[in-house]
């Protein structure tokens, strides 16, 4: 079950539900102007590592479990969207459960997809979406504040503090700046941190055609200023994504010059954006791919893996996943003496093999 998820938006006929499929291989029916869809497609992407194989071949592992994140496409967000509370209004309520978002931008030309403006302008899509971002986010503060009102008005000091703070943070919305760059954020209360889409970490993905478009990709780029953005040819990238034999997706492939599909890429930059690392355990059984926030320790990497190895966490037992794969065998390792033991404060790095004693 993924414990990660990230929404997905853009404009109507950007190509989401395109990109949607090329993460999940969903298969999800694409149609014109979706934003008249009711639904919203969920679905969970793995998150490949090319570090999972060598590993399993050193601990002769019978499977493999990388990491796994939870996607949700709502409809094209039209223009109003975070104002008027239409349609377009209820998918950005099913976005504010998630925990980071993917931006999607059309690049590519087809005239047989219309545009909803009639032009392609990577930088003014996505200018668009996020204003709808900041109004639903002012909508909220807005309507928080009506609902202090009262508290407010009969002397209630914490009500008072946080209509303050609600009040600051709408002026910093309203100058058109998101809430991620509200100076007191972090004393706001969490549902409201939480439900804040302008708070979300947030990269852009350029959909472009199999030959690419880098002068509209270096034009979404200048928008985004540090935000990644990811170069991805969507409907080809979701065929391929249909292909089960191996050999058939190799020389699909090879048709536009690539080695890999998109997905390893895009899920790279979801984890840099979102500050997470990848840990492994790995035996005979399998090898397992577990991703947490960097900076966390032992104890909390064992928690990871489950709540009783947290709770009665001894130590833990610590190589890096090369040193391992260039030794052969944890046995020659240990003899290189690349092994080590670590105690609960030990900060994992990314790559680290673990074995986590534990006692309940």
């Amino acid at each position: 079950m993924a414990s990660l998820e990230i929404g997905i938006i853009g404009l109507p006929n950007c190509g989401k539900t395109t990109i949607f499929n090329a993460l999940t291989g969903a298969g999800v029916v694409v149609q014109p102007f979706a934003a008249t869809e009711v639904s919203v497609n969920t679905g969970v992407a793995q998150v490949p590592d090319a570090r999972m194989a060598p590993l399993a071949t050193v601990e002769d592992s019978q499977r493999l479990v990388p990491p796994t994140v939870q996607l949700v496409d709502v409809a094209g967000l039209q223009r109003g969207a975070g104002r008027d509370g239409g349609l377009s209004g209820e998918f950005l309520q099913a976005l504010r459960a998630a925990d980071a978002l993917i931006h999607v931008v059309r690049t590519f030309e087809d005239e047989a997809v219309f545009h909803v403006d009639g032009r392609i302008d990577p930088a003014a899509d996505a200018e668009g979406v996020d204003l709808e971002l900041l109004f639903a986010d002012g909508a909220l503060v807005t309507k928080r504040l009506e609902r202090l009102e009262r508290a407010v008005k009969v002397g209630q000091k914490e009500a008072k503090a946080e209509a303050d703070l609600l009040a600051e943070l709408g002026v910093v919305l309203d100058a058109g700046s998101p809430a991620r760059d509200f100076a007191k954020f972090k004393t706001l209360p969490l549902e409201v941190q939480s439900d804040l889409l302008t708070a979300k970490p947030m990269m852009y993905v350029a959909n472009t055609s199999e030959s690419g478009a880098p002068e509209a990709v270096a034009a979404l780029q200048a928008y985004a200023g540090s935000a990644e953005v990811v170069g991805v040819a969507g409907r080809f990238e979701s065929d391929l994504a249909e292909i089960e034999d191996p050999e058939e997706r190799s020389l699909f492939l090879a048709e536009i010059g690539q080695e890999e599909p998109s997905a390893p890429r895009v899920a790279a930059a979801a984890f840099r954006m979102l500050e997470l690392i990848t840990f492994f355990t790995a035996g005979p059984k399998d090898v397992w791919a577990w991703t947490i926030r960097q900076g966390s320790n032992a104890v909390e990497a064992g928690g990871k893996i489950h709540t009783d190895i947290a709770r009665g966490f001894i130590r833990a037992e610590v190589i890096n996943w090369q040193d391992l794969v260039n030794a052969g065998s944890r046995a020659e390792a240990t003899k290189l003496g690349q092994l080590r033991v670590e105690g609960k404060d030990y900060i994992v790095q990314d790559g680290d093999v673990l074995n986590v004693r534990f006692n309940v």
